[in-house]
C-alpha cells in the first residue's frame, strides 16, 4: 500500500468512525409533501416584485477568502466584476412565492433552512408560501461550501455567510414591497453554439428559457433566464472575484434594454459555455454577451395564466462518499446529516421542489445534474458506455416522469449535493475511490464521480420525482 492509499484508508476509517454517531440516531420522519395552488389559470394578472443587492466580499485585500473551485487554499487576490443576489416575488392576487438567485458556488440545505427560519416573520406577514434559493455556481466566487479552504478547516467565512443571509432577507422584503401588476410570458430558444459538452456522452439540451414579466405601468420588465452552462469559464488560473459569464449576459441585456434579470443554471454536468475564444476572460465576456443577445431572439413567447403550483419534497440523500462524510463530520461544510442506507450508513436531508408557473413545469435540483438524467435521448448503450452496461440500468429521465420534453431544471437550488451521473457512466478508481480520478475501459477520465454522493444519486432523485408526480396526479 502506497502513501496515498494509506492516507485514504485512514481517512475512510475515520469517516466511518465519526459517522457511527449519526448512524445511531433515529431515521427522521420527513413530513409528507402536499400540492399548493395559488391563483386561477383563467386570470392573466400576476404581481411581481424585484430587488437586487451586491454581495461581493470587498475586504478580500485584508481578509482571506478562498476561490470556489480548482483546488484548495487558493486565496482571492482581485476583483473582476461584482457578485450579486436578486429576488423575484410572484403572486396571482394573494399569497405568493419568492425566487432568489445568487452569484455563489452553492449553499447547503442546512443553510437554506437557516435562511427560511430568518424569513419566517416575513412569510407570515406577506403570505409568502415558498422560498427557492438558486446559486449560479460561479467558480470565481468566494467559497460558501467549505471545500476549498486550508484543510482540515472550512473555507467558509462566517461573517460573509451572515452577509449573504442578511442580504437575502432584505431582498425578499424589498421585492415584496416593489410588486406591480402585469402579465407573464414564457418562451425559449435553442442555442447549441453557446454550449460545449466536454465529456461523453456528448448529449446536451441547449435551450435558453425566459420568463418575462411585463408590468402594466410600462416600467422595467423582469426576466428570469435559465441555461445549462457551467460558470467556470474563467478557469483555474483566475484568482479574481467574478460572477463569470452571467455578469456579462446581464450587462449585454441591460445595454440593449433596461431589464431586471435573474439567472439560474440548468443541468450543468460536464457542460460549459461554447468555445468562442482561446483566452478564458475573452471567452467569458463573449459567451455572456452572446447569451444576452440570444435572450432577445426568443420569438415564441406565450402569455401565461396566473396560476402557481408548488410541491416541495424533502428526502434523504444516501452518502456513499467517505470524503464528503468526513468533511461533514469535521465541520468543513454543514449538512442535515441523518442515518441512511449507504456505504457510510449516513446521508443528509435534501429537497426537490416542483414549480408550475402558468403551465410551465420546473424542477429544482440539489446539485449538478448530468443532462441525460433529465431529458430523453442521452444514455449510452452497452457498446459505448463507460461500464459496458446498457441504458436499461439507468433511471427514467425526469422529462419522461413528468411527460414534458421541455421540462426546466433549476440546478444548484435549495441544496448543493454535488454531481448526479448515469449509473452506466459512473466509474470510481479501485484504489482511491472518490479521491483519485478514474479511467474507464476506453481510457477516458472520470472526475465528476469524486464530487458526487454516489452511484445511486440519480436513482434517488428519480424516485423522489415519481413521488411528486403521484401527488400531482392525485390532485
Amino acid at each position: 500500500m502506497g502513501p496515498s492509499e494509506a492516507l485514504y484508508s485512514f481517512a475512510h476509517d475515520l469517516a466511518l468512525k465519526k459517522a457511527q454517531k449519526i448512524a445511531r440516531k433515529p431515521v427522521p420522519d420527513l413530513p409528507a409533501a402536499q400540492k399548493l395552488t395559488l391563483g386561477k389559470a383563467e386570470s392573466r394578472t400576476f404581481n411581481v416584485g424585484f430587488a437586487c443587492s451586491d454581495i461581493t466580499p470587498y475586504n478580500y485585500k485584508t481578509h482571506p477568502y478562498w476561490m470556489a473551485g480548482y483546488g484548495i487554499a487558493k486565496r482571492i487576490t482581485g476583483l473582476l466584476d461584482p457578485l450579486t443576489a436578486s429576488a423575484m416575488w410572484i403572486d396571482c392576487g394573494g399569497d405568493g412565492i419568492v425566487l432568489i438567485s445568487c452569484d455563489l458556488i452553492g449553499l447547503t440545505g442546512y443553510e437554506i433552512q437557516e435562511i427560511r427560519a430568518m424569513l419566517a416573520p416575513f412569510c407570515k406577514k406577506s403570505g409568502c408560501r415558498h422560498v427557492t434559493v438558486s446559486c449560479t455556481h460561479t467558480h470565481a466566487g468566494a467559497d460558501t461550501m467549505g471545500y476549498w479552504g486550508v484543510l482540515p478547516f472550512s473555507g467558509k467565512d462566517k461573517a460573509y455567510m451572515r452577509k449573504i443571509k442578511n442580504a437575502i432577507q432584505t431582498l425578499c422584503e424589498e421585492a415584496y414591497r416593489s410588486r406591480k401588476s402585469g402579465v407573464m410570458y414564457y418562451g425559449n430558444i435553442e442555442a447549441p453554439e453557446l454550449l460545449h459538452r466536454w465529456r461523453e456522452p456528448y448529449f446536451t439540451k441547449a435551450q435558453l428559457h425566459r420568463f418575462r414579466f411585463v408590468p402594466d405601468d410600462g416600467s422595467e420588465e423582469t426576466w428570469y433566464l435559465n441555461f445549462p452552462a457551467h460558470p467556470n469559464t474563467l478557469g483555474g488560473k483566475n484568482k479574481r472575484l467574478s460572477a463569470d459569464y452571467p455578469c456579462y449576459m446581464r450587462r449585454e441585456i441591460n445595454r440593449r434594454q433596461k431589464v431586471n434579470v435573474l439567472y439560474s443554471v440548468s443541468a450543468i454536468g460536464a457542460t460549459d459555455v461554447g468555445e468562442l475564444a482561446d483566452d478564458d476572460l475573452e471567452r467569458t465576456i463573449l459567451g455572456g454577451a452572446a447569451l444576452g443577445r440570444k435572450a432577445f431572439e426568443i420569438v415564441n413567447d406565450r402569455q401565461l395564466g396566473a396560476e402557481i403550483a408548488v410541491v416541495s419534497q424533502n428526502f434523504i440523500m444516501p452518502l456513499d462518499n467517505p470524503v464528503l462524510s468526513l468533511a461533514n463530520a469535521l465541520g468543513v461544510f454543514n449538512a442535515r446529516a441523518c442515518p441512511a442506507d449507504s456505504e457510510t450508513k449516513t446521508g443528509f436531508i435534501s429537497e426537490i421542489t416542483y414549480l408550475n408557473i402558468g403551465g410551465v413545469q420546473i424542477l429544482t435540483m440539489p446539485g449538478e445534474m448530468f443532462p441525460e438524467l433529465v431529458w430523453t435521448g442521452g444514455y449510452e448503450n452497452a457498446e459505448t458506455s463507460a461500464t459496458g452496461e446498457g441504458a436499461e440500468i439507468n433511471p427514467t429521465p425526469l422529462s419522461e416522469i413528468f411527460h414534458d420534453p421541455q421540462l426546466i431544471v433549476f440546478g444548484v437550488t435549495n441544496d448543493m449535493a454535488g454531481y448526479a451521473l448515469a449509473r452506466n457512466d459512473f466509474v470510481l478508481d479501485p484504489d482511491l475511490p472518490f479521491l483519485r480520478h478514474a479511467k474507464d475501459r476506453f481510457g477516458r477520465n472520470h472526475y465528476h464521480e469524486t464530487n458526487s454522493c454516489g452511484v445511486n444519486t440519480g436513482d434517488v432523485i428519480a424516485g423522489v420525482c415519481r413521488q411528486i408526480k403521484a401527488i400531482l396526479s392525485a390532485n
